[in-house]
C-alpha cells in the first residue's frame, strides 16, 4: 500500500509540475501581450503628454504677458491705481448701500400706491363728482368767454373816448383865440 500512494503521490507531484509548466507559459505569453501594448500606448501617451507640457507652457507664457500688458495699460491710465481701487471699492460698497436704500423705498412707493389704487377702487361717489366737475368746466369757459367779450368791449369804448378827444381838441384850439 505504500507503493502505491507514493506512486500516487509521485504522479500528482508531475502532474502540478505540468500544470505550473502551463500555467508559466500562459504567464509568459501574457506577458509579451503586455509588453506590445505597453509599447503600442507608449507611441501614444508619451507624445501626448509631451504636448500637454508644451501647451501649459505656452498657456502659462500667454497668462504671463497679458498680465504685463494690463499692468502697463493700467499705468498708463492712473499710475495711482492701487491707492484708488480703495476708494473705488469704499465707493461700491457706499453705492451699494444707496441702492439698497431706494430700493427700500422704491418698494414702500408701490406699496403706497397699491393701496391708493384700492382706495381708489372703493370710491364710489367719483362718477357724480366727475359729472359736477364737468358743469364747473363748461361754467367756466362761458366765464372766459363773457370776460373776452367784456374785454372786447372795454376796447372798444377806449376806441369811441379816444376818438372823442380827439375831436374836442380843435375847440381847445378855438378857445385859445377866444378870450370868453
Amino acid at each position: 500500500m505504500s507503493d502505491s500512494t507514493t506512486n500516487k503521490d509521485n504522479q500528482d507531484h508531475d502532474l502540478k509540475h505540468a500544470d505550473i509548466a502551463i500555467s508559466g507559459d500562459t504567464m509568459d505569453r501574457f506577458v509579451a501581450a503586455f509588453e506590445s501594448s505597453a509599447r503600442r500606448w507608449e507611441l501614444i501617451v508619451y507624445p501626448a503628454l509631451l504636448s500637454f507640457v508644451v501647451l501649459a507652457a505656452y498657456g502659462f507664457f500667454l497668462i504671463y504677458t497679458l498680465s504685463k500688458d494690463i499692468h502697463i495699460l493700467a499705468q498708463g491710465m492712473d499710475p495711482q491705481m492701487g491707492k484708488n481701487l480703495s476708494n473705488i471699492s469704499e465707493s461700491v460698497i457706499y453705492l451699494s448701500e444707496n441702492i439698497r436704500t431706494m430700493t427700500r423705498r422704491v418698494h414702500n412707493m408701490s406699496e403706497s400706491v397699491e393701496y391708493m389704487s384700492r382706495k381708489m377702487d372703493a370710491l364710489e361717489n367719483l362718477d357724480p363728482m366727475l359729472v359736477n366737475m364737468r358743469g364747473i368746466n363748461a361754467s367756466m369757459n362761458t366765464i372766459t368767454q363773457n370776460m373776452q367779450m367784456m374785454n372786447l368791449t372795454g376796447d372798444a369804448m377806449r376806441y369811441e373816448v379816444g376818438k372823442m378827444g380827439q375831436s374836442m381838441r380843435p375847440m381847445n384850439f378855438m378857445n385859445n383865440f377866444v378870450p370868453w
